[in-house]
């Protein structure tokens, strides 16, 4: 077996690197403040000391590098583990395909942790349950996303948000489901997979979805009211095979994919094109972590 582990970037290094001033005036205005992003990176280094430890005992080779510069496994890589806390399991789940993937919540102090299998402190008897086989795998259905008929590089686990690129303005696309298509307009419009169902869109008053199935839902959000306009396609659920497809009616839209920092303009006659795409191996993920 070889390993890869991706870790996250503690946000005091990324203000390191990206703003050393605004570190310096944090450290004398606001002491507080840069001691919990301090400690917060110090428990993070030393979970990926532990993970990196417990591999080297086990006899696993393997490879450590940040989640900035990570673009996908080696060929003869058997396992990737993730160590930080759900935006990295997303984050790295974009550059997999076959390989599966363990997660490690470097900080369960701040983090859920909703698809790690364990805290680094139990990494080291998780790994154990791997070698001997007797972990849980689940597969994670994903999106595949298409814009304007082309292949978008990376595949939606958790969810997607179509809205207007300033929030205080009005969405404005034709929503089509199978046979049925409508124009809307709204605040925009919630996409998620059964994984993503827990998130924003539970928040918006989506249904949550069975874990391994093969689902896709919608939800459209703040849809405007008028005397002339009453909507259909407000909310549904569908097989992913079905799929769902949105062309844009603005000049500036916005597509977000698993959170802020994949996205892609939307604009006047865009189409967004949505179907079943590779699912997601993950190791010891534990379903009721959904109910907390």
């Amino acid at each position: 077996m070889r390993a890869e582990v991706v870790h996250k970037i503690p946000k005091l290094e990324v203000l390191r690197r990206t703003d050393s001033e605004q570190v310096d005036l944090l450290r004398h205005r606001d002491r507080p403040a840069w001691e919990r992003l301090h400690d917060a990176a110090e428990r993070h280094d030393a979970s990926v000391r532990a993970v990196m430890e417990a591999l080297a005992r086990a006899g696993i080779p393997s490879t450590c590098v940040g989640r900035d510069a990570f673009r996908g496994p080696r060929a003869d890589t058997d396992l990737v583990i993730a160590v930080g806390g759900d935006g990295t399991v997303l984050d790295v789940s974009h550059h997999l395909r076959t390989t599966p993937m363990l997660g490690v919540n470097s900080d369960p102090a701040t983090s859920v942790g909703y698809f790690c299998a364990c805290s680094s402190q139990e990494f080291e008897v998780t790994l154990e349950h791997l070698v001997l086989g007797v972990i849980s795998r689940m597969r994670l259905c994903r999106i595949a996303i298409q814009h304007n008929g082309t292949a978008f590089e990376y595949p939606c686990l958790n969810d997607i948000l179509l809205t207007s690129a300033n929030p205080a303005m009005m969405s404005r696309y034709t929503l089509a489901a199978g046979s049925r298509s409508e124009q809307q307009a709204s605040s925009g419009i919630w996409i998620s997979t059964p994984a993503g169902s827990t998130a924003g869109i539970r928040s918006a008053g989506g249904s949550v979805l069975p874990l391994e199935g093969d689902l896709i839902q919608y939800l459209v959000r703040e849809p405007y009211v008028g005397k002339l306009v009453r909507y259909e396609l407000l909310r549904g659920v569908r097989h992913l095979h079905e799929g769902l497809e949105v062309q844009s009616l603005m000049q500036n839209g916005q597509v977000f994919i698993d959170g802020p920092y994949i996205t892609f303009p939307f604009r006047l006659g865009d189409t967004l094109t949505l179907r079943e795409g590779v699912p997601l191996t993950i190791l010891g993920m534990d379903p009721a972590l959904r109910e907390r």
